[in-house]
């Protein structure tokens, strides 16, 4: 109110053509972003249980208005194809994006992005690329960043620039910063995601990350049922000994980890089955 910048309406939009979109051409994008004449990006220093992290590239998921978030999942539903729209989606912005910054004061590791742990990281990173951004939060948390597809993606798109060579650091050195602990999925996408393992789909339930339930925190209030974007839910709250809570179908699950964001109660976590722990996700 000091500055008279009025609040932006962000429940509505419209869906607007995107001709060079190399993942989609399509948005819908919220009236607030439209009106506006410019961005500032501030995103969170955290995990994601399906992009490894969520930085300054994912932040402008935000400006999809609506149920059409959730929608986006199921129209792209392994991280590739997701990542490649994240990239689009700030290709589309980059004209009215004057800055991002990332709050990395504390930060959130583990069962990211809503039920993780906080984690001190005492620094605010601040830049004009997306893509160099979060690729100095991937270092700053001993993560390879080509293992992050927005990152990746976003220099072969054309966003920014990920390589070291190409980033100059200004103020207090990296190195005073980096956590080499903070608990991330620090394998390449290729190796784990459910859709490359195609071959492996009668036993990917024992292998393949997925949202499991404590039963003790549920509240069977039915949120993670409503978010599920598959049209056949992977989610049905059922009733149990005089108790509510979800169900999952994992055959129909496409680990999108919605559930796990929009539960009120942090009931949801992602769990890696012992079998994957023993082969997939054995260098995490």
């Amino acid at each position: 109110a000091n500055y008279e910048i009025p609040l932006k309406e962000f429940s509505s939009g419209q869906q607007i053509d995107f001709l060079l979109g190399i993942g989609t051409k399509k948005f819908d994008i919220a009236q607030g972003v439209l009106e506006s004449d410019a961005i500032i990006s501030l995103a969170k220093m955290k995990t994601h249980g399906l992009t490894r992290i969520t930085g300054a590239i994912k932040n402008q998921f935000g400006c999809v208005y609506g149920l059409n978030k959730g929608m986006s999942h199921a129209h792209y539903p392994n991280i590739k194809s997701f990542s490649k729209m994240l990239v689009d989606l700030n290709r589309y912005l980059i004209p009215k994006l004057r800055l991002f910054v990332m709050d990395g004061i504390v930060a959130m590791e583990g069962n990211g992005p809503a039920s993780g742990k906080p984690v001190p990281m005492k620094v605010l990173l601040v830049s004009d690329d997306p893509v160099a951004l979060d690729a100095t939060f991937a270092r700053l948390i001993n993560l390879d960043p080509s293992f992050v597809p927005t990152i990746t993606y976003g220099q072969e798109m054309e966003l920014g620039y990920w390589s070291e060579e190409n980033i100059e650091i200004l103020g207090e050195p990296l190195e005073k910063f980096i956590n080499p602990d903070f608990d991330v999925v620090r394998i390449p996408v290729h190796e784990g995601e459910p859709s490359t393992l195609s071959f492996l789909k009668p036993v990917q339930d024992f292998i393949i990350q997925k949202p499991v339930v404590d039963k003790e925190k549920c509240i069977g209030c039915g949120i993670c049922e409503e978010s599920c974007p598959v049209n056949k839910k992977a989610i049905r709250i059922v009733k149990r000994k005089r108790r509510k809570y979800p169900l999952y179908f994992y055959n129909r699950c496409i680990r999108c980890y919605c559930c796990q964001e929009m539960c009120p109660v942090g009931a949801i976590s992602v769990k890696t089955p012992l079998l994957g722990k023993l082969t997939i996700y054995k260098n995490n």
